[in-house]
């Protein structure tokens, strides 16, 4: 049974398309674990004495947005063209396929279309060091999150 010196100081978690990830602050460290929709799952220690107390906010449209896009509009392109009464009766009905891809293309598209908060914290080196986005079923958290590792960075 852990002891309550291993509890985290406070958590959260963050959802993008192509991850989820959960921030485990304690008071000389973060833990990320991260889950890739398409890929591996990892596990990192962020020691917070390595992190500069400066910090910076950007916002940033998901890199999914773009390939969505042109998926949708290559699935659209192939359906309309494939479907022209030149083509052989079974590419013809095959076309219909290229519907249902762009249904899912514009999902995505929608779905990784807004802007999203992020704020860096990066190391005294210079080197990246962490990320942290509101998104997710947290991001009503994100401020005091992000207060909460300041401060621990300052005391670190």
């Amino acid at each position: 049974m852990p002891s309550p010196a291993d509890a985290p100081l406070t958590t959260y978690t963050e959802r993008l398309p192509q991850v989820r990830r959960v921030f485990r602050l304690f008071p000389d460290r973060v833990e990320v674990d991260a889950k890739w929709t398409f890929g591996r799952n990892y596990r990192i220690t962020v020691r917070l004495r390595e992190l500069s107390g400066q910090s910076t906010t950007f916002r940033v449209k998901n890199r999914w947005f773009g390939k969505a896009v042109v998926i949708g509009s290559m699935a659209v392109a192939a359906a309309l063209v494939l479907s022209l009464p030149r083509y052989p009766d079974l590419i013809r009905r095959g076309a219909v396929l290229g519907w249902p891809v762009a249904g899912l293309a514009f999902a995505a598209a929608l779905y990784s279309l807004p802007r999203r908060q992020f704020i860096h914290f990066p190391r005294r080196d210079g080197k990246p060091g962490l990320d942290i986005c509101k998104a997710g079923p947290d991001q009503a958290r994100f401020e005091g999150f992000v207060a909460a590792v300041r401060k621990c960075i300052s005391q670190a």
